[in-house]
């Protein structure tokens, strides 16, 4: 319950009549006739929420539930305000994004147990019409895309569900200089990045302030054995009479991080889509992957300072695999609230403001999802989102009744505790599976 009071008093904090003044700042509400800053917002969140691909007609029809007594036109005319609208939807997110909200009961796993936070990151590019390319720059590179794009960079603690960094930039900048990937680790804390953050300074600080990281190894790190020989890992894994390698190395020609290195022999199948992927990859930049780096990519190479005592290389792996939810959890948001879409015809402008619009809607919802699904076993946040959609506009209609709007979320949790989660499988089990019980994983190290 104490998250419920937690997300309602949250929904109230940043959808309250301050919005009012911050309409009037971004000179998008001059004179309060119809709409205020507030009502806006509201309309135009809940209609994205319940319906993605929302019609002029969907929103009047918010508009009218809102108490709001205006023509479809005039709700039109609202979406064509340019610049203002963009302002004041952007700032309404970085409003929202100083409220923290985690679950009060957080995943409690087997592998969870033992850490503070299980700290994930990870971004996700979407495409902008080209008029944004002073603003956004894009990533460039394939022939067709486009000049201009954005990023969400996202730092998630998957254990109590927070959402710890949002960050929208440029679809050019890079992952290393994110500021996620700055992020300060706090004791008996767990990080897990993909390949595209990898840093040594970045994992070298983590260790210093006694976090704990997991990683994939970056193909080209000079790799020492625990005396500090240089280690030919190529030959090193050749000569390694089954497929799983577990020892003390340290990392790094100058920063010599004392690590664990788990290199686990990765299936015939994988391996090859490995290979193929990387030499199509190097082709479209005119080159060829050295002999070396395809030996290795018949390998899962990962590096942590977590000591076997604390996880088995099973529990490495499955750890390191959960980095996946955030992608589910993108796919979330482009698939289900339509993240990266518009509508037919929008200029650029009301392109970026309804992005923006949609970036805080999701953001309202992942705390809803927080406070309501967070408890069940195997949640499956697509089932939940699917089921707040269904109800959304009854609960920001609430926000001015406290006691009204716990009910609703109430109600909600018990539709979607109904709903269940996912189903344990035998044969390839899931990532709830898993943090429960790693040695479920199964990997054939012959």
């Amino acid at each position: 319950m104490d998250v419920i009071r937690t997300v309602s008093a949250s929904l109230q904090a940043c959808l309250n009549e301050d919005l009012d003044q911050l309409a009037r700042d971004c000179q998008l509400v001059l004179r309060e006739r119809v709409f205020t800053g507030r009502s806006l917002l509201l309309m135009i969140v809940a209609t994205l929420l319940r319906k993605p691909d929302a019609t002029w007609a969907d929103f009047h029809l918010t508009a009218a539930q809102l108490g709001l007594g205006l023509s479809q036109t005039a709700v039109e005319k609202r979406f064509a305000a340019g610049q203002p609208l963009v302002d004041f939807f952007r700032d309404a997110l970085q409003r929202a994004l100083r409220n923290a909200v985690a679950a009060d009961e957080p995943a409690c796993a087997s592998l969870f147990r033992q850490f503070t936070a299980v700290l994930i990151g990870d971004a996700s590019t979407i495409a902008l019409p080209d008029e944004l390319a002073a603003l956004f720059e894009g990533c460039g590179g394939s022939e067709g895309a486009s000049r201009a794009a954005l990023k969400i960079q996202i730092l998630w603690d998957i254990k109590a569900g927070e959402l710890v960094q949002l960050h929208v930039e440029p679809g050019k900048a890079s992952d290393t200089k994110s500021p996620i990937a700055q992020a300060q680790a706090r004791p008996g804390q767990l990080l897990v990045f993909d390949l595209g953050y990898f840093d040594l300074d970045r994992l070298a600080a983590v260790d210093v302030q006694r976090g704990k990281f997991i990683s994939r190894l970056l193909f080209g790190t000079a790799v020492f054995d625990g005396q500090g020989e240089p280690l030919d890992l190529v030959g090193h894994l050749r000569r390694q009479p089954t497929g799983l390698l577990d020892q003390m190395i340290l990392l790094g020609a100058a920063a010599r991080l004392c690590c664990r290195l788990v290199a686990i022999r990765a299936p015939q199948e994988a391996a090859s889509r490995r290979r193929q992927q990387a030499r199509e990859k190097a082709a479209k930049k005119g080159r060829t992957p050295t002999a070396a780096y395809l030996e290795l990519l018949g390998w899962s190479l990962f590096v942590t300072n977590c000591g076997e005592q604390e996880l088995t290389w099973k529990a490495v792996v499955a750890l390191y695999r959960a980095r996946w939810q955030i992608e589910l959890l993108f796919k979330l948001w482009k698939s289900h609230n339509r993240l990266a879409a518009h509508r037919e015809g929008a200029g650029a402008l009301e392109v970026l403001a309804m992005f923006y619009a949609k970036l805080l809607g999701v953001v309202l919802q992942h705390w809803i999802l927080v406070a309501t699904a967070w408890r069940l076993a195997g949640r499956s946040l697509t089932k939940a989102a699917r089921a707040l959609a269904e109800v959304v506009k009854q609960i920001l209609l609430a926000l001015g009744d406290g006691a009204a709007l716990e009910a609703a979320l109430l109600r909600l949790r018990d539709v979607i505790h109904n709903l269940g989660g996912t189903a344990d499988r035998k044969k390839d089990p899931s990532h709830a599976q898993l943090i429960e019980d790693p040695e479920l994983l199964n990997w054939l190290c012959q």
